[in-house]
């Protein structure tokens, strides 16, 4: 198994190869398997929570997590259950004088982050829909277009909203934001008794900004870190302009838009982009406490949308939840969203908006050499002694946080992460198979003919991706060709992968339902025979892939379209769509037990 995880720069590999062997045959980019199932019952997931706290134990005794520093809670969650299907709290010996509850529980506050620039994107989108992503971003701040002209400055007149919240817009980080000689000297020196100390205490804190002075700064002396939409270049200052663009867009402060378009949205008790109040009836972990310099009261409105963002572990898993099951936006927003935007100098890492986004090459079926890609949906974020992370896997359906709080807080999160992935989605995978196997394959029959010559056998297969059609018998001729359009056999392989929610809905809560009966879409994709090889990256030969099985989905209209009638998960009848163009009629295939 060659697991990758791109930011980490590293692998997790049973085997003693370090290349990488592609599927013979190439799916569909998404999951191999339908996701109508129960993941929380799987033997494979408890195994996962055995392995995990076994990571975790390693984790600590070789000194990659340290166990007495490190405050965190860990949780996994999953849109089939709509719930936590694994959590883990950990305080370190003597930390528990930072919680001011008492106690660490998933409603504790952290710091998020730059986990803050999801909620910032989420928030956008769901205030204002997808198509903001293709507005100028003059057209919100009209005042950035008189520096067109001005050389070595940033050309606002190029750039997008969707740039920006991909960082392809150039506007890199806040550094210099506060600091440059002219401001020091303007402050500084022209108020009595106030030194360059004070001033530094002050932009800490982003006292000595107001949103007109950031977007001057912006305009007049931010030097651009490329040109427009060359590549992707993470941006702090960029998601800081998104918070006041969505300011301007309810006419309201950042903190205050956020808390209305998205935190009351969702029922986030925890969430808010200021510091918390000391009080009472705060549940948080407050470094602070023990560590004047900690980073849990630093307060910077102007870049709060990018990193100043706090919340508890259960706010992360009802905004994950939500995004799985497109709560808040149309389904057909979510998928838009949940797409790279951007290549990196990496195989395996891509930029959304603001997604991290971890390509993962995952066994095809469970101990297969043989692996497909995977996308893993991430954002990491990190203030001083406070880390987060969430991800969100949409080809199982399920996603995992986690919040740290800790002098070592920010090498923690990696190896925390890392752990978390190898564990949890490959179990996912697993479990998938394992549930077609066990629900979907089979043989289906044309019982209204009497008899089974018409039918057609679902299989699942070791090492190949997604179901397989073995054999498709119209009137007792075999007649797979006729998903090609063909009129007769030709030589060739068929699988079966998913193409979309439901063909009576399009909420994606369709995908992970396992309760009810639904009926959910596939397309059968042809191989020919014999099977060209894969590229050489991917354990063939040569440059370039030679399958293009994603050109020829649906490309004679639904004839190579099957809708699967799902009853409590279980695969219980085949509509065979193209049957309308063969023989006149409609054609339901039932299970034949």
């Amino acid at each position: 198994m060659h697991f990758n995880n791109a930011l980490a720069s590293s692998a997790f590999v049973v085997a003693a190869s370090a290349s990488i062997i592609g599927s013979e045959r190439i799916p569909l980019i998404g999951p191999s398997f339908p996701t109508n199932f129960d993941l929380s019952t799987s033997n494979h997931l408890e195994d996962a929570r055995t392995e995990f706290s076994s990571r975790l134990e390693q984790l600590f005794s070789t000194g990659k997590l340290n166990q007495t520093d490190l405050v965190f809670a860990v949780d996994v969650f999953s849109a089939n259950t709509n719930g936590s299907i694994y959590s883990k709290l950990h305080v370190g010996e003597g930390q528990e004088q930072i919680l001011t509850a008492g106690e660490l529980n998933f409603d504790t506050i952290g710091r998020l982050g730059s986990v803050s620039k999801l909620v910032t994107a989420y928030g956008l989108l769901a205030e204002a829909g997808i198509e903001v992503f293709s507005h100028p971003v003059t057209k919100y701040f009209p005042e950035l277009l008189s520096n067109s002209t001005a050389p070595n400055r940033i050309n606002w007149e190029e750039i997008t909203v969707g740039a920006v919240a991909s960082h392809q817009a150039g506007t890199g980080g806040t550094g210099g934001m506060f600091v440059t000689p002219a401001r020091i000297h303007n402050i500084c020196f022209t108020h009595t008794n106030f030194s360059t100390t004070d001033y530094f205490l002050k932009v800490q804190n982003g006292l000595e900004m107001t949103v007109d002075s950031y977007i001057d700064f912006l305009r007049d002396e931010k030097r651009p870190t490329m040109a427009a939409h060359r590549n992707a270049l993470y941006s702090d200052a960029g998601y800081s302009l998104l918070g006041h663009l969505l300011g301007r867009i309810t006419g309201q402060s950042y903190p205050e838009a956020i808390q209305k378009v998205l935190f009351d949205r969702l029922g986030l008790n925890s969430s808010t982009a200021f510091p918390p109040i000391p009080g009472p009836n705060v549940n948080a972990m407050n470094r602070t406490l023990i560590y004047p310099e900690s980073y849990f009261n630093i307060d910077s409105p102007i870049t709060a949308a990018s990193g100043g963002v706090f919340g508890s572990i259960s706010d992360l898993r009802k905004i994950g939840l939500s995004i799985l099951n497109s709560e808040l936006l149309s389904p057909a927003t979510t998928r838009a969203w949940m797409k790279p935007l951007s290549a990196t100098g990496s195989l395996v890492d891509l930029v959304g908006a603001p997604w991290e986004i971890n390509r993962l090459t995952i066994p095809a079926t469970p101990g297969s050499n043989y692996t497909r890609v995977s996308d893993l949906y991430t954002k990491a974020g990190g203030n001083g002694d406070y880390t987060c992370i969430l991800a969100l896997s949409p080809d199982h359906g399920i996603g995992y946080s986690f919040l740290i709080a800790g002098s070592t807080a920010s090498k923690a999160r990696w190896p925390l992460r890392q752990a978390l992935g190898e564990v949890f989605i490959p179990a996912a995978e697993r479990a998938a198979a394992e549930n077609a196997e066990k629900n979907f394959a089979g043989m289906f029959v044309d019982t209204s003919a009497g008899n089974s010559t018409t039918n057609m056998t679902i299989t699942f297969d070791d090492g190949q991706p997604g179901l397989g059609v073995k054999d498709f018998y119209l009137e007792g001729k075999e007649s797979g060709h006729l998903f090609l359009g063909q009129t007769k056999p030709v030589p060739a392989s068929y699988r079966i992968y998913p193409t979309g929610p439901s063909e009576t809905s399009q909420s994606l809560v369709e995908m992970y339902r396992s309760e009810g009966t639904i009926r959910v879409s596939q397309r059968v994709v042809y191989y020919a025979s014999p099977l060209p090889p894969r590229a050489a990256a991917l354990g063939g030969e040569g440059l370039f892939e030679n399958q293009l099985e994603w050109n020829n989905v649906g490309f004679s209209g639904a004839i190579d379209e099957l809708v699967f009638e799902i009853t409590d998960g279980k695969l219980v009848s085949i509509t065979v769509v193209g049957a309308e163009t063969w023989i006149g009629k409609p054609l339901v295939l039932q299970r034949l037990d």
